[in-house]
């Protein structure tokens, strides 16, 4: 049986967030930087996530439940619809049957950079994403997604200083690979790793950083696969730590 995956909700505020504490890992990353690619490309599920050409389509933030071994036969999880937001949290035997099998939140967060929203909602953005990044209990990791055709921007070294100065267990995933050649890669990904303070260019470890401390910049391509082996495990690693 192969990993299921199912959108759940999109929040705007804190409070529609789920309770039902499984584990979560965030990506965050620029405008148009090819997030929801990835997780489509990473869980095999093509139309998981919906993808655009138009910078800044993200303005929520986006879960998504991850089954690694495939999805229980629980029934209907959903509490009555008259619950709020409560009724995307799984309760009861759904809830345990989550928990024995690993299960998992993805966190999709709005892009940052050069999305065409006003200043105002660029600063309601800012607020639940920080709220989100310091304050949510069971954020196991954070994957942060940059373009490798290009050196890190501005606003990518300041997000990776802030995941850093915060000790939030984090990994650098430089995507659209495909797009360079075999002799290119390397010697971008040694670029961004410089910019980003990244003392290796090694592929992180199938069983995750042994603290918070460590760094990992791992190449990617939606298109072809390129990382997928090494990404999935890392984080099935993380969410059962």
């Amino acid at each position: 049986m192969g990993t299921f995956s199912e959108f759940v909700l999109s929040a705007a505020a804190a409070r529609q967030f789920p309770t039902d504490n499984l584990p979560e890992v965030a990506l965050v990353g620029r405008s148009n930087v090819g997030k929801s690619s990835l997780l489509n490309s990473l869980l095999r599920s093509p139309k998981l996530a919906r993808t655009s050409n138009t910078p800044g389509r993200t303005q929520t933030l986006n879960f998504y439940r991850i089954w690694p071994e495939g999805k229980p036969n629980f029934g209907d999880a959903r509490l009555d619809p008259e619950a709020g937001e409560e009724r995307f949290s799984l309760r009861g035997s759904a809830r345990e049957a989550a928990v024995a099998s690993g299960a998992f939140y993805f966190v999709d967060m709005p892009g940052y950079g050069y999305a065409k929203v006003s200043e105002t909602q660029k600063q309601a953005w800012r607020k639940l994403i920080e709220q989100y990044l310091l304050n949510r209990e069971n954020l196991k990791a954070v994957l942060q997604v940059v373009d490798l055709r290009h050196p890190p921007s501005r606003d990518d070294i300041a997000m990776w200083e802030w995941l850093r100065h915060f000790g939030k267990v984090r990994l650098c995933v430089a995507t659209k690979a495909d797009k360079l050649s075999r002799n290119e890669r390397p010697t971008n990904l040694r670029t961004m790793a410089k910019d980003l303070g990244i003392m290796s260019t090694q592929a992180p470890s199938p069983e995750g950083p042994a603290s918070a401390e460590e760094e990992a910049i791992l190449m990617y391509s939606a298109e072809d696969g390129l990382g997928r082996e090494q990404l999935l495990p890392w984080i099935l690693s993380i969410t059962k730590k």
